[in-house]
């Protein structure tokens, strides 16, 4: 356990009653190099520009599950674990802006992506209805909580930043926490049937489409503000990358067109409390009982 790694965050959980902790967290982005991944372009603007999904996106998430909330207060432990949903997704919209922030220095303005997606998502969020609202976020917190798990087993290793490192994995704990609550509350509002099952997978699709095509441009922007777009060594190896990463998270993806998929049929807990560990958080039991 790195000693230095955990002065720099306040591990105490908030008081709760739910399944999982909400942790606050108040990371300092003060000497993060300009490459910070693997110490290259092309890898380094492609997880900025995932990273600006998240602001937006988690308040996204948050607006989605409130808007239908009221209608399983008489569950009062899933209620609970919205609760604590909503807590953590609003301390990853504030520790991932604050990165952006700090890599103005850069000249990359990570901020203006950050808007761009809240207008994108403001848009869905005028169009769908709101079943359709928690749709998108359902199938979007399986989308992260497959890639998070690939960036705890074999990516974190190759961050060259130690406050960087511990903000993705801290995040990576808690979407491996909370995976599964905005699946539930959908189930537990729409039921299980096949009237279920045809418009979340129809969602999950228009969404993963819609993640793919953003995320790659905000990479091609980044690129661009760097004056790296023409650096074609560094796209040989970003392309290289995102081959073999693919190969291992498209079926992942894929399994939840499953009519019987449901979020918690994987265990990450061994890799989780590897991961608590690595960034000296404590291994706690769930908080919550009464």
């Amino acid at each position: 356990m790195e000693v230095h790694a955990m002065t720099e965050i306040n591990k105490k959980p908030i008081n709760t009653i739910s399944s999982f902790p909400v942790r606050r967290m108040d990371y300092q982005f003060r000497e993060v190099p300009k490459y910070w991944f693997s110490k290259e372009p092309s890898l380094t603007h492609y997880f900025t520009g995932l990273s600006t999904l998240f602001p937006e996106g988690e308040s996204f998430f948050v607006r989605s599950v409130r808007a239908l909330r009221h209608k399983v207060k008489d569950n009062p432990k899933l209620d609970r674990d919205i609760g604590a949903f909503i807590g953590q997704e609003a301390m990853h919209s504030k520790e991932h802006h604050s990165f952006h922030v700090s890599s103005k220095k850069y000249g990359l303005d990570p901020e203006s992506l950050e808007d761009i997606t809240g207008i994108i998502l403001k848009g869905v969020e005028r169009i769908f209805p709101k079943k359709w609202n928690l749709l998108v976020t359902v199938g979007l917190e399986h989308y992260t909580a497959t890639l998070v798990v690939e960036m705890m087993k074999n990516l974190s290793d190759r961050f060259n930043d130690i406050t960087i490192r511990n903000l993705w994995l801290w995040h990576s704990i808690e979407e491996t926490e909370h995976k599964a609550v905005a699946y539930d509350m959908y189930e537990y509002l729409y039921g299980k049937g096949l009237d279920a099952y045809i418009p979340r997978v129809l969602i999950f699709t228009f969404s993963i489409m819609l993640i793919t095509i953003v995320t790659h441009s905000y990479h091609v922007i980044l690129m661009s503000r760097d004056k790296q777009l023409l650096n074609f060594k560094s796209w040989i190896r970003f392309t290289s990358f995102a081959f073999s990463e693919y190969r291992v998270l498209i079926p992942q993806f894929l399994s939840y067109y499953r009519f019987n998929f449901h979020p918690n049929e994987t265990d990450e807990s061994e890799i989780v409390n590897h991961t608590k560990l690595k960034i000296g958080l404590s291994i706690e039991q769930p908080l919550s009982t009464h």
